[in-house]
């Protein structure tokens, strides 16, 4: 039985090598009681785990089907980094972190890591989102779309979770639609409301940046070409990183951004102006969604002008009716069944369009 004292003990052991490539997943359970047991040599498994990637890298060009398996191996090596920052009490690491890698080591990574994003990126096929529910029933664990909004306005996507995401003009936005986690890939702007689920984070990728929350609203803008990227709150908390830096973040809470300069690599946090925003920001950034005795056909038509999304009502139907709620960081579709649910009115969504149907609340 090898004592494992070295990182060459790690790298020359064949079952350590297997598992780390993922071609052992069921060696899991494991590998981490091993950690448990042997807590001493974290640090050594995770320094012999990241160069045993960096060293076994095929410098090759990936066929487009093989993209989802390395982007998924990228993205466990940012979460894993992430998580040990967020929480060390019970964590249990099994896949390798890159916090730990030699400086040479260390730029041969992120060299892979930039060279999987870019061909990846590159390569995705755009969709519509008509195509896009049909293509959500067939898709496997692993299967990622691509939506981009080439339209005039914001676009409004609701994910398999029911969270909602406003894509900017522009915006590019790959869903992974893998039941068991949530994760999408941003280039250009988004607005994110998320639903809460403590047992599954919910993370945005950029080409610069990670986001990583639980459940709240926030704006990401990640813009090519540009040397500036930001992450804005504004409600709950989210967590922030480089992605040349993975192991460092900043946390944001309510009304709290942070700038990321991608040529120094600095993160800057700061207090968001609520009524400064930049002029190309989401609206719904500044829209207080907190109503109070407000007629429903009013906060209906908000909705409906905030999220470009038409929603079609009888006016006279929802005549005397009023609603109080704070639905500042719900999700769109949640918010719309709050809305129904307190009027006693039903919704139904065909195609792009919202139909509400009520009764008066007037004696």
């Amino acid at each position: 039985m090898t004592s494992f004292d070295t990182v060459e003990d790690f790298l020359t052991n064949d079952a350590f090598r297997e598992w780390i490539l993922g071609r052992t997943p069921q060696d899991h359970p494991y590998w981490q009681e091993w950690l448990r047991q042997n807590p001493h040599k974290r640090e050594l498994y995770e320094q012999a785990a990241a160069l045993c990637l960096v060293l076994s890298g095929d410098p090759q060009p990936l066929a487009e089907t093989q993209y989802p398996e390395e982007i998924q191996q990228i993205k466990q090596s940012l979460q894993e980094a992430k998580l040990r920052e967020l929480s060390t009490a019970n964590l249990r690491v099994y896949r390798p972190s890159l916090r730990w890698l030699a400086p040479l080591a260390g730029l041969a990574a992120l060299v892979v890591i930039g060279f999987f994003l870019k061909d990846f990126i590159k390569n995705s096929p755009n969709i519509s989102n008509s195509t896009l529910a049909e293509k959500k029933a067939s898709a496997t664990k692993d299967r990622w779309e691509k939506i981009v909004n080439s339209g005039t306005s914001d676009q409004l996507i609701t994910l398999t979770d029911g969270s909602s995401v406003l894509l900017a003009q522009g915006g590019q936005l790959w869903v992974n639609l893998q039941a068991q986690q949530r994760e999408v890939y941003l280039i250009g702007e988004g607005f994110f409301e998320v639903v809460k689920d403590q047992t599954r984070p919910f993370w945005v990728y950029t080409p610069v940046l990670t986001t990583r929350v639980v459940g709240t609203s926030f704006q990401v803008q990640a813009i090519q070409d540009q040397n500036i990227a930001f992450v804005k709150v504004k409600t709950g908390k989210v967590s922030v990183n480089s992605m040349k830096d993975p192991g460092r973040y900043l946390v944001l809470e309510k009304n709290e951004q942070v700038e990321l300069d991608i040529q120094t690599n600095q993160l800057t946090k700061q207090t968001l102006a609520i009524n400064h925003h930049r002029p190309n920001a989401s609206s719904v950034l500044n829209d207080n969604q907190n109503f109070e005795f407000t007629p429903v056909t009013e906060v209906l038509n908000r909705l409906q002008h905030t999220y470009h999304t038409k929603i079609e009502f009888d006016q006279a139907n929802l005549r005397g009716c009023t609603f109080t709620g704070d639905l500042n960081g719900v999700p769109f579709a949640e918010k719309i069944r709050l809305i129904c649910s307190a009027v006693e009115a039903s919704y139904e969504k065909q195609g792009d369009t919202i139909y509400v149907t009520g009764h008066s609340c007037s004696p």
